[in-house]
């Protein structure tokens, strides 16, 4: 019986010492501080109600002004989420476009926005005002400058028009379709 007993008691030391030196070796990895940041959880560094933020250009002219119900500001990670912005681009001091839609991200400095959700770009101070309708825009303000490669539609006095993806030039009022471009044209009737 005795030897019985010391079997068992080896044995189980074994596996003790075992289970010890597998938990030496596992306990760095265990019991290692969590470095990832959850981005789920990141706390914003500025929270804006009810933003405007205009922007002049080198010579002190208006370039485009921001308008947002809300915004919150991440600076370590560059990316501002915004609520409803709109976007008013100026010519010659006078409003030329303006851009909405339900939400938006951006870089800290405003240099590229991605619009989603509803997104409208209407023209300014023309009688006939072009207006066009996305999903997703990609929009560089200083640039003045859009593109997209969702279905866009574009209405006008009697003008419909839709494609898949486009390039805008908003200084120069110059919008490349890039493709299944479809466009009907209904004259006024006298």
């Amino acid at each position: 019986m005795k030897q019985q007993s010391q079997l068992i008691l080896t044995s189980f030391l074994l596996a003790l010492l075992a289970l010890g030196a597998f938990a030496y070796t596992k306990w760095d990895q265990w019991f290692q501080p969590d470095t990832k940041v959850n981005n789920e959880y990141e706390q914003p560094d500025m929270v804006a109600i009810s933003l405007e933020q205009q922007s002049f250009d080198e010579l002190g002219k208006r370039e485009f002004v921001l308008h947002a119900e809300s915004m919150l500001q991440y600076i370590a990670s560059n990316r501002n989420i915004m609520v409803k912005p709109i976007i008013t681009f100026f010519g010659e001091q006078e409003a030329s476009w303006q851009t909405s839609a339900a939400s938006a991200t951006s870089d800290n400095e405003a240099n590229k926005l991605h619009l989603s959700g509803n997104v409208t770009v209407v023209q300014q101070g023309v009688r006939e005002a072009a207006v066009l309708e996305t999903e997703t825009l990609e929009l560089y303000p200083r640039r003045s400058y859009a593109s997209t490669d969702d279905k866009v539609i574009i209405r006008q006095t009697g003008v419909y028009i839709e494609a898949v993806g486009l390039n805008a030039d908003l200084n120069e009022n110059r919008i490349t379709l890039r493709q299944n471009v479809t466009s009907i044209y209904e004259p006024a009737k006298s």
